[in-house]
This record gives structure tokens, C-alpha cells and sequence, in this order.
């Protein structure tokens, strides 16, 4: 058997993991994370994996377990439930397992670029308390990380979700790990406010900029430096101000202008597609149908 490296990378962590792969955001043009969820085996005798240098989550999304693990020589276990979290340390590692359920036993891998960390540390004035302390945390409970897990779990198996919807909650879900799981946080850890009196120009000058700029590959960082506030508060100002979180606001001004060029011109559904600032055609399709109703095509055709 080939020797197993101390650490390797987030893509290729995938070739020691035992399950079949069911979904996975590698393929997406999302930044900052890789999310893959596995169909488990029922029972595992020994999985030997590397460390990651990447931060890592896993929790359960379907069934129970009794897992155990060999971190620097140490067999533990936990008996893991849906919800249940766990951390996985950047060391290598060993694992085994059988389930305790009766249900298919399935689980959900995010892998977080410490670049992210370090940015949304820097937003939140942290400074040198930036360095996450989650331990070698074999299972721990927080249902505000399950849940976002959840929904990017949900995102990365959705075509019609954007690269522009998971950034809001990736950079939320760093500084909850920030706020919550980093050294020295009774000291320094507390969240910026967000501006008392938010001017109206501001959100004006953004929202101004999407309209001019549709078919550009819109990022809740670009969009929150037009507004003059960090990523990491603009979400939350954003749709405080205009009733909608930015990526539906840009969802919904995209397809008004792609229905627009359906009745006014003859150009391709394709055309319109990449005119509008749409990934791709049946990303595109996919987002059509579910806020009009009908295809493309069928909306063109019926004038």
C-alpha cells in the first residue's frame, strides 16, 4: 500500500475517501470552499487519510454511526447523529466505522480556504486572535453550522444556484467560526456594528452598478466595496435596505432584462443567456422556468 502523505490538498482528498460521491461544488465556479457529500459504507474496517491544510467539517446528513479515530496514536469514538459536527485536525488520520441505523448512512465534507479566514478575520478587527481553536474536536453540536452546511449542501446540488447566493453565507459561516471557535475572543472577538444610518445613496450607487453591469461576474466582495462596508455586513445591510439579499436582487433585475430581449429582439436563448450575466444556458433555464414560470422559448413564443 502506498504510503500516506502528513498533508495533502483539498481536490485531491477525494481519492482517500471510502464512499461513492453523490455531490460536489468542484465543477461550480464557487470561491473560497469545496463541499462534497459521500454515500458511506455501512461499515468500514480502516480508512487512513492525510491532513488538509484547508479548514475542515464534516457532518452527517443522513443515518448514525459509531465512528473511531486514530489521531497521534490515539484510538476515540462518538456515536454521530445528523447534525453532529466534527473537525477534521490537519494531521493524518485514521478512521473506522460501522453504522448504527438503519437508514443509508451519508455525510457532508466543507472545506474552507484559510485565505477566507484570514479575510473575514481582518474585517472583524480580530488581529493576531484570527487562529481557530477548534481542537481536535471529535464531535461538537452547533445547529447554526449544521444549518449552513445544509443549505450549501442543498446549493451545490442546485444548478440554479449562483456562485453570487453562496458567497453571503461562506463568508457568515467563517465569522461565526471566528466569533465562536477563536483564541482570545472575549477580548477582541466582538462583530463591527453595521453603520447606524445607512445613507440611501450608498445602496443606490449599488444597485445603480448591477443594473450597468449584469453580465459581469458579480461578487458580494466587489458589490460591498461600491457600498463602502465590509462582505461580511453587506448581505445583512443589503437586503435590510432593499427588502431582497443581493443575490435574488441580482437574480430578478437579470431575468426582467433577459425577458426584455425575449420580446424585443431575435437573439438566441444562448446569447441572452451570457448577455444577462447567466454561468451558462441551463443554469439560465433552470432560473427562467422557476421565476416566469415558462421556458425561454415558450415566453418568446407567446409574445
Amino acid at each position: 500500500m502506498a504510503r500516506i502523505p502528513k498533508l495533502t490538498t483539498t481536490l485531491a482528498y477525494d481519492r482517500y475517501m471510502a464512499g461513492q460521491r453523490l455531490v460536489s461544488s468542484v465543477d461550480r465556479a464557487w470561491r473560497h470552499l469545496v463541499l462534497r457529500s459521500y454515500l458511506e459504507p455501512a461499515e468500514q474496517e480502516l480508512l487512513e487519510a492525510p491532513g488538509l491544510q484547508d479548514l475542515t467539517l464534516m457532518t452527517l446528513a443522513s443515518g448514525a454511526e459509531h465512528l473511531e479515530r486514530n489521531l497521534h496514536g490515539r484510538w476515540e469514538s462518538a456515536d454521530l447523529r445528523v447534525g453532529d459536527l466534527w473537525f477534521v485536525p490537519p494531521a493524518p488520520i485514521s478512521w473506522r466505522w460501522p453504522s448504527i441505523s438503519d437508514e443509508p448512512l451519508s455525510t457532508v465534507h466543507l472545506h474552507l480556504e484559510r485565505s477566507l479566514i484570514d479575510s473575514v478575520a481582518a474585517q472583524m478587527e480580530l488581529g493576531g486572535t484570527r487562529e481557530l481553536s477548534l481542537g481536535d474536536a471529535m464531535q461538537f453540536h452547533d445547529p447554526l453550522i449544521a444549518a449552513m452546511l445544509g443549505a450549501l449542501h442543498r446549493a451545490a446540488g442546485d444548478p440554479a444556484d449562483s456562485r453570487l447566493y453562496v458567497d453571503a453565507p461562506v463568508h457568515a459561516l467563517a465569522a461565526h467560526l471566528l466569533q465562536h471557535y477563536s483564541h482570545g475572543r472575549e477580548a477582541s472577538g466582538r462583530l463591527l456594528a453595521p453603520p447606524k444610518q445607512l445613507m440611501p445613496r450608498r445602496i443606490r450607487r449599488v444597485t445603480d452598478y448591477i443594473r450597468a453591469n449584469l453580465a459581469a461576474d458579480l461578487t458580494i466582495d466587489e458589490l460591498a466595496g461600491h457600498a463602502g462596508l465590509s462582505s461580511f455586513h453587506f448581505a445583512r445591510v443589503f437586503r435590510r435596505e432593499t427588502g431582497e439579499p443581493p443575490h435574488r436582487f441580482v437574480t430578478r433585475l437579470r431575468l426582467e432584462e433577459a425577458a426584455r430581449l425575449l420580446r424585443a429582439t431575435d437573439q438566441t436563448v444562448l446569447h441572452i443567456a451570457i448577455a444577462v450575466g447567466f454561468e451558462s444556458a441551463s443554469h439560465f433555464s433552470v432560473q427562467f422556468k422557476r421565476g416566469c414560470g415558462v421556458t425561454a422559448l415558450a415566453y418568446r413564443l407567446r409574445g
